[in-house]
């Protein structure tokens, strides 16, 4: 069945009528995979997961030719859990993507809705997450693993010119009474010419304790970030430098700085910040397997200036192998390891021993008890 006749049947609709001018895309992915976990909450666990490579997604892609070179475009794309069959956030039916705007051929695009950051726009196929989620920096901190979405945003793309794109954006937080409540901006520009590949981007999350639309972006519930969940803002620097060597190799380092302010009632006093650097690297070994390998250290500031405390650390390594029967089915094996030193604060404000927690907790992964933690997942996916 043509994908236009599974569109009128999701719809509701008895005929859909394609013409030349315009379009409506249906699409998706569905990814199930096995996990096990050496240490999650103080036990091994093996475990059933919804989306070990991709996030589960189906969507509608849409594009109407407006004449003189611009069109009309929007996406609707919803996250869901294939274990289940829930929506992967409760009460938000297309918590991936909602977005409508105008594309041009000689001005760039304009979008309104809930969208991607520049980050993962970008760079964030050349960075950590090019190992997938157990890839990317511990707790996914710098948002290099696509966790965040800007709510009641407005984005400006321009269009690529000898190989250089850039990208704005504001996130509003329709926060009664604090017009910068809850809101968020960004930007970001790339460069992609030949075998170079270079980027860098900055976003910043306002005064999330205080509520506003944007408010759940700046933390999330892993031991890495949980104690700064109250803090005023969050702001974080993301670069990456990459060359394809040839073909089937490709090398890229990675740096990410993240900031988090206090506030009033937040449980810091001071601003700390974490560095990241990384090193990523993949092979393509034959046209159905390719492996990659990534290495990154991460180092905070001190929780507390004025205690004996010593301020956290966590050092990583992943991989990943993936067969492909076709362009749109796969198998994949993933494999990481993260060891974490010091202290920092948990979700209650105290100061306690840093505690691992692989890749991106967002993307399958799981809080540890200790100061170690590794994580192996094999799996499927079919794209359509």
């Amino acid at each position: 069945m043509k994908k236009s006749l599974l569109l009128a049947a999701l719809l509701g609709a008895g005929v859909v009528t394609a013409h030349a001018q315009s379009s409506v895309t249906l699409y998706g992915i569905v990814d199930a995979g096995l996990q096990y976990t050496s240490n999650s909450v103080g036990t091994s666990k093996y475990s059933f997961l919804s989306g070990g490579d991709y996030g589960n997604r189906w969507g509608l892609k849409g594009t109407e030719d407006l004449g003189g070179g611009l069109a009309a475009i929007f996406n609707l794309e919803n996250g869901f859990n294939i274990g289940t069959g829930n929506f992967s956030s409760s009460g938000t039916e297309f918590n991936r993507q909602a977005f409508v705007g105008l594309a041009s051929k000689q001005y760039g695009t304009l979008t309104f809705g809930r969208q991607y950051a520049p980050t993962t726009d970008l760079i964030e196929s050349y960075g950590p997450a090019i190992v997938g989620g157990i890839g990317t920096f511990p707790g996914d901190i710098s948002d290099m693993d696509n966790g965040v979405r800007v709510n009641n945003s407005v984005k400006y793309k321009t269009l690529t010119y000898n190989g250089l794109t850039g990208e704005i954006m504001y996130g509003f937080g329709n926060n009664a009474g604090q017009m910068n409540g809850g809101s968020a901006y960004a930007a970001g520009l790339s460069y992609i010419q030949g075998p170079i590949v270079a980027g860098a981007t900055y976003y910043r999350t306002n005064t999330a304790y205080n509520g506003g639309t944007n408010a759940a972006a700046i933390a999330s519930t892993n031991v890495i970030s949980a104690g700064y969940v109250n803090a005023k803002a969050q702001q974080s620097i993301n670069a990456v430098a990459g060359t394809q060597l040839s073909p089937d190799i490709y090398l890229g380092l990675v740096y990410a700085y993240t900031q988090y302010l206090p506030s009033a009632t937040s449980y810091i006093r001071h601003s700390v910040a974490y560095n990241s650097v990384g090193a990523v690297g993949t092979y393509q070994l034959n046209p159905a397997l390719i492996v990659g390998l990534s290495y990154n250290y991460t180092f905070g500031q001190k929780v507390d200036a004025a205690s004996q405390t010593s301020a956290p650390r966590y050092q990583q390594i992943a991989g990943k192998a993936i067969y492909s029967l076709s362009k749109r089915t796969g198998f994949y094996l993933f494999a990481g390891y993260q060891h974490a030193y010091g202290q920092t604060l948990n979700a209650s404000g105290q100061i306690v021993n840093a505690q691992a927690s692989v890749g991106d907790a967002m993307n399958g992964g799981s809080n540890s008890s200790g100061r170690s933690q590794a994580l192996v997942r094999i799996g499927m996916y079919n794209k359509f």
